[in-house]
C-alpha cells in the first residue's frame, strides 16, 4: 500500500489522452482526495460516493484509477447493475462478489455503477433506496470491503434524501467536474443533432433524455442553452409518451424565456411545443391559443419557418375538431411558407395531410395529386413515413 508519507497529488501517466490530462486538471484536488481514500480505506465495508455527471468522465476516472501508479497494489473491481428490476443491491453485490477472484497481497475496492437509472429523477422513494436505507446494517458482514459508489448529481441527492441511515455512513463524498469537451459532445448528440427525433428508436430516444437531464445538472449552463435543454426534454418525454414530464420541463423552458425580450424566438418555440402537448391531451382550446401566441411572436420576428409549422399544428387541431374548411387553409397556408423557404419534409407533411382530408371527402383524384409529390420528397429523405404515404396511395389507386 502506499506510504502514507508519499505525496497523493495525482499523477498524470505518459498513455493519458488529451481528454484525459483535461480531466485530472481540472480535477486535481478531487481526485488527490479520493486516491488519499481509497490508500486509507480499511478492507472492511467503507463507502465512498464519487460524484460524476456524465458516462464518458466515469469512464475516464475509472481509467485513471486502474491505471494510477498509486494504485497498483488496489484490484478494482466494476459492478455494473443494468436490470431494470434491480431492488435489493446488497443481494446482487453479495452474488457478484462469489465471482471475483481475490488477487494475493492487493485490496479489494469495489466501483458500483449504474444506480441512476433506478433511483430516478423525481417520484418518492425508490424502491432500491428503500431497502439500501433498512437493510444497512447488514453490509457490515456482508460486503467488507470499500465501496465506491459513482452517481450524477441529482441522484446522490435523491440518494441522501430517500437512504439518510445508508447515506450517514459515508467516509467521503468525491466530486467531479464535467470536461468541456464532455459537454459539448453531449449537446452535439442532443440540441444540435441533426438526427430527427422521430427516426430514433425507443433506446436511442432514452439516450438522448439521458444526454439532456445530465447537461441540465451542469450549472455553468448559459440560460439560452438551459431553456433549449428543457425544450429538447419536453420534446423527447413527449416522444415516449410521458406527457407530464413533458409538460413540466416546458413550462420551466417558458418561464425562463420570459426574463429577456431577445429570447422570443425560442419562447415562440417553447409555446409551440406546449401547444402540442395540450393537442394530445385533447385540450384543444388551450393549444390553440398557445399556437397563436407563438405565431404572433414568430410574425413579430419574422421567423417564416416557425410560423408554418405553427400553421400546420394548428391544422391537426381542426382536423380532430372535424372542422375540416379551417384545417385546409391552415395546410395550404403552411404549404406556401413550405414551398418558398424551400423546407421540403415541412412540404411533404403538408401535402399528405391535404391528401388525407380530400381522400376524407371522397376526392381521390385530388388526394392523390397531393400524395404522389409528398411520396417521392419522404422517399428521397428515406422517411420511415414514406411507407404510410405508400400505403394511401395503393388504397386510393384501387378505389379511382
Amino acid at each position: 500500500m502506499l506510504s502514507k508519507k508519499q505525496s497523493n497529488q495525482p499523477q498524470v501517466t505518459p498513455e493519458l489522452n488529451l481528454a484525459k490530462e483535461t480531466f485530472v486538471q481540472i480535477n486535481q484536488q478531487s481526485l488527490a482526495e479520493l486516491l488519499t481514500f481509497i490508500d486509507f480505506a480499511d478492507t472492511q465495508l467503507t463507502i465512498g460516493f464519487v460524484a460524476v455527471n456524465f458516462t464518458d468522465d466515469r469512464n475516464t476516472l475509472i481509467e485513471i484509477l486502474n491505471n494510477h501508479p498509486q494504485c497498483h497494489d488496489i484490484q478494482f473491481e466494476l459492478l455494473n447493475f443494468a436490470d431494470p428490476n434491480l431492488r435489493f443491491l446488497r443481494d446482487e453485490i453479495i452474488r457478484d462478489l462469489k465471482d471475483i477472484h481475490l488477487e494475493s497481497n492487493k485490496k479489494l475496492v469495489l466501483i458500483v455503477i449504474g444506480l441512476e437509472k433506478f433511483i430516478g429523477l423525481s417520484g418518492e422513494y425508490p424502491p432500491v433506496l428503500q431497502d439500501l436505507n433498512f437493510v444497512r446494517d447488514a453490509f457490515t458482514n456482508s460486503v467488507p470491503h470499500p465501496i465506491l459508489i459513482f452517481l450524477p448529481d441529482h441522484a446522490l441527492t435523491r440518494l441522501a434524501k430517500y437512504a439518510p441511515d445508508f447515506w450517514a455512513w459515508r467516509k467521503g463524498v468525491f466530486y467531479f467536474q464535467t470536461v468541456q469537451s464532455t459537454q459539448e459532445l453531449a449537446i452535439e448528440k442532443t440540441i444540435e443533432s441533426e438526427k430527427i427525433l422521430g427516426s430514433l428508436d425507443l433506446p436511442e430516444r432514452q439516450e438522448r433524455i439521458d444526454l439532456l437531464e445530465r447537461l441540465l445538472m451542469e450549472q455553468s449552463t448559459d440560460v439560452r442553452t438551459r431553456i433549449s435543454i428543457l425544450k429538447e426534454l419536453g420534446i423527447a418525454y413527449r416522444s415516449i409518451g410521458e406527457v407530464q414530464k413533458a409538460e413540466d420541463f416546458l413550462l420551466k423552458a417558458l418561464k425562463l424565456t420570459e426574463e429577456d425580450e431577445n429570447l422570443a424566438g425560442i419562447k415562440a418555440s417553447v409555446l409551440h411545443e406546449l401547444g402540442w402537448i395540450y393537442d394530445d391531451l385533447g385540450e384543444w382550446d388551450k393549444a390553440i391559443a398557445l399556437y397563436n401566441q407563438s405565431l404572433e411572436i414568430d410574425e413579430r420576428i419574422g421567423n417564416v419557418q416557425g410560423k408554418a409549422e405553427t400553421l400546420h399544428n394548428l391544422g391537426y387541431i381542426y382536423t380532430d375538431k372535424g372542422d375540416v374548411d379551417e384545417a385546409i387553409a391552415l395546410y395550404n397556408q403552411s404549404l406556401e411558407i413550405f414551398e418558398r423557404i424551400g423546407y421540403v419534409q415541412g412540404k411533404a407533411m403538408a401535402l399528405w395531410w391535404l391528401g388525407h382530408l380530400a381522400e376524407q371527402q371522397g376526392e381521390y383524384t385530388k388526394a392523390i395529386s397531393y400524395l404522389q409529390p409528398a411520396l417521392e420528397i419522404l422517399q428521397r429523405l428515406q422517411s420511415p413515413d414514406a411507407e404510410s404515404v405508400s400505403a394511401s396511395l395503393d388504397r386510393l389507386m384501387r378505389n379511382s
